[in-house]
């Protein structure tokens, strides 16, 4: 009886796989295999990425350099960077720099009282310190946007090859005056016989009576070299004037100097933009006070007539 059951049941050695375990394993991969099955098709989807839309208007609204991120909100930039031109408070050493404005004159030419003003000499030419360019030519702005505010008339006067077209832009983008040709002797202290003729009558002028020619309240020199004669005329009927003052010039003979290279139109063409901008300020400023001035007439005239109404 053993020996039959010993014949039904062969002994595998080990190593060798046996029918049995071979229907076995091959019974749990097709376990398996359905398994896996099974689960993948429960298996939830893989996610898919589906993005979002941007909204565009409000994403160059946030990267257009106009508008000010202040306190969450979005905010206007200040008047005085809507304008290309620079201002004297955006000014830097570095654009004074890069147009060449430290660039003196020969040592040979040098004028004893631009002393302060020039930093050393390099290879026999004086360099102009620019922090006192800098601080100067604030200076000049801030008396030229008082005068602009109190209604004065400003010249601007450039008679060199290269300016005038410079002199032109800068009295034209703030309302004032320029003389670009040439400076003509007398303009200013023998004004009845030079513009006094060429000067338009008033409408309430008396027969016979002579048109007053006016004078300017601030004269701006951007090369005071080829006009002398017209800072002595200035000087003698004590109207303030600005120049650019380079090493070879007397800084003492202006009001206001502004030491640098008046040599370089591109220098040249910065200082007068940026004086121009502060007389367009200074124009800005004094129509406002027109306005608020004209407003409290009005008001008070209705506040009178509102009291003669109750009166009566």
């Amino acid at each position: 009886m053993l020996a039959d059951i010993a014949s039904d049941f062969k002994v595998a050695t080990p190593g060798t796989p046996t029918s049995a375990s071979l229907e076995t394993s091959s019974t749990d991969a097709e376990s398996s295999t359905s398994a896996s099955s099974t689960e993948d098709m429960n298996a939830d989807p893989e996610p898919t990425f589906v993005p979002t839309p941007v909204d565009i208007e409000k994403r160059l609204k946030a990267l257009m350099p106009e508008f000010l991120s202040y306190g969450g909100q979005l905010a206007p930039r200040s008047k005085s960077t809507l304008s290309n031109n620079p201002t004297s408070n955006s000014l830097t050493i570095a654009q004074l720099l890069a147009a060449g404005l430290h660039l003196g004159h020969s040592t040979s030419l040098w004028n004893v009282a631009s002393m302060p003003f020039v930093f050393g000499v390099r290879e026999g030419i004086s360099i102009i310190n620019l922090e006192h360019t800098l601080t100067h030519l604030r200076r000049a702005c801030t008396v030229t946007k008082a005068v602009a505010r109190q209604g004065g008339i400003i010249l601007f006067i450039g008679t060199r090859d290269g300016v005038n077209n410079v002199t032109i832009d800068a009295a034209k983008s703030c309302n004032a005056y320029y003389v670009a040709s040439k400076w003509c002797p007398g303009t200013i202290t023998n004004a009845q016989e030079i513009v006094g003729p060429h000067t338009p009558r008033l409408p309430n002028a008396r027969p016979g009576e002579l048109a007053k020619p006016f004078r300017p309240d601030l004269v701006i020199v951007l090369n005071p070299i080829e006009n002398m004669i017209a800072i002595k005329e200035a000087t003698r009927f004590h109207i303030p004037t600005i120049a650019i003052t380079d090493t070879d010039v007397d800084p003492r003979i202006v009001s206001y100097p502004i030491p640098a290279n008046d040599d370089s139109v591109r220098g040249v063409e910065l200082i007068a933009k940026v004086l121009a901008e502060a007389a367009k300020e200074g124009n800005e400023l004094a129509l406002e006070a027109s306005k608020r001035q004209s407003k409290q007439r009005i008001e008070g005239r209705m506040d009178r007539m509102k009291a003669w109404g109750a009166r009566a």
